[in-house]
């Protein structure tokens, strides 16, 4: 697994930048930057302290979900294997699928007129 690539793509899930993420996790700018480069590995307790600011635990940054179904696997792994660009059109398709599908039950939860 890339420490540093998983940290990225939850820092910019959680739309936060480099300098947000490193002051909230109470550590240098420049430091977070080698880790999400890849050019230094951060010790599990400094790791932990970016889990808990991005709001995952340590199992959850590295896969292990508890009762996860087997679909949603399958789905991450294969979503493992898009580029950048192409997992941000598969979030917004999905953000997009999930909103259509409130609204058609919101849509179904009015009374008859």
């Amino acid at each position: 697994m890339d420490i540093g690539k998983r940290i990225r793509n939850l820092r910019i899930a959680k739309d936060l930048n480099v300098t947000e993420l490193a002051n909230k996790a109470y550590i240098s700018q420049s430091y977070l930057s080698d880790i999400e480069k890849g050019r230094t590995a951060p010790s599990l307790d400094k790791l932990k302290i970016i889990c808990d600011t991005l709001g995952v635990s340590l199992g959850e940054f590295f896969g292990v979900v508890p009762g996860l179904p087997a679909e949603l696997i399958r789905l991450v792994e294969n979503a493992q294997k898009l580029t950048e660009n192409e997992v941000k059109l598969l979030s917004d398709f999905l953000e997009e699928l999930v909103a259509r599908s409130q609204k058609d039950e919101k849509d179904e939860n009015l009374p008859d007129t």
